[in-house]
């Protein structure tokens, strides 16, 4: 299965705590379309969701969240040298960008997936394609 998208940790946040029931309606159609094609979570994203949601749900049920996403097909991948040194050219052309995006963009960069899973616009100003629900 070739992989698509890449997902940000918003993904993950909106899917878990959404704002409201059309968003949560919206956000699970998203995810339920995206992993028919593959969904890759870097691992920092992981990080990322445990840091934020671990203290609201808890670590326990933090872990069960990323294991049922990963059961429903999202494949987890480390970064690697080559997502290490496309992460810093990317930081060094725009210096505002929090670290996590730019490593989670090198996904899109290094063309092992076409967009990321968002709304953060940070993704807009390294010039990669993002696609969220309307």
């Amino acid at each position: 299965m070739a992989m698509t998208s890449v997902a940000d940790t918003r993904l993950l946040l909106t899917l878990q705590f959404p704002p409201d029931d059309a968003d949560k309606t919206n956000i699970q159609a998203l995810v339920q379309k995206e992993l028919v094609h593959g969904i890759i979570l870097p691992s920092i994203v992981l990080s990322e969701f445990f840091k934020i949601a671990g203290p609201r749900i808890g670590i326990q049920a933090t872990a069960r969240i990323i294991n049922v996403l990963k059961d429903r097909g999202m494949k987890v991948k480390s970064i690697d040298e080559e997502h290490a040194i496309e992460t810093g050219k990317l930081l060094i052309r725009h210096t505002n960008v929090p670290f996590a995006d730019a490593l989670i963009a090198s996904f899109v960069s290094l063309k092992i997936a076409e967009y990321v899973l968002t709304d953060d616009p940070h993704f807009n100003i390294l010039g990669t394609r993002t696609k969220w629900f309307s």
